[in-house]
Parts: structure tokens; sequence; C-alpha cells
């Protein structure tokens, strides 16, 4: 975790963290899901995206590869956002329990 994120307001750690979430399952949803069906639905032998009696060509399923590989490269990178959130949350609960604790 971040040193900056100790010093966010756990309001805006909470806000910054849904809006993390959100943007990480619409990404799936819309992209990534998509994107996999789509791959996994070429690389079959009776691909319906291929021309009657013929192969999907093999630069096709390696551009399609690729494209997938960086909707999963944005994906991890805005989940390893939002667990930094989640880990900044959860210190931040974690003390405001033990301060009420000590009081």
């Amino acid at each position: 975790m971040s040193q900056a994120l100790d010093d966010v307001p756990l309001r805006d750690l909470c806000k910054e963290a849904e809006r993390l979430t959100r943007e990480l399952i619409d990404h799936l949803e819309r992209n990534q899901i998509p994107k996999t069906r789509e791959l996994a639905g070429l690389v079959k032998p009776d691909s319906p995206l291929a021309p009657p009696g013929h192969i999907v060509p093999d630069v096709t399923v390696r551009t399609q590869a690729a494209t997938l590989i960086d909707s999963q490269d944005f994906a991890a990178e805005v989940f390893e956002k939002a667990s930094a959130y989640f880990a900044a949350i959860d210190k931040a609960m974690n003390a405001m329990v033990a301060n009420n604790s000590n009081q």
C-alpha cells in the first residue's frame, strides 16, 4: 500500500474503491468476457467466424489473443489499484476499532 493512501480520508477511500470496483466489473462484462468468448469461437475447428470451407487465419487468432492479453493487463491494473484501496480501508478501520477499544 502506498504511503499516500494512509493520508486519504476513509470516505474518499471508500468512494474510490467503489469506483474502481464498478470500473472493473464494467470492463469484465463489456470487454474481457466477450473477447474471451470471441477468441474461443475463433479457435474452434468449425468456427462460425471463418468463411465456409476455410479456417480462421493464424494472424487473426494472434491479433485477437493480443487484444485479449491487453484487456487482461488492464483488468489486472484496475484490480491492483482496487486492492490497494481495500487494504487502506482495512487499515483505517482497524485503526479506528483499536482506537475506540483503547478509550
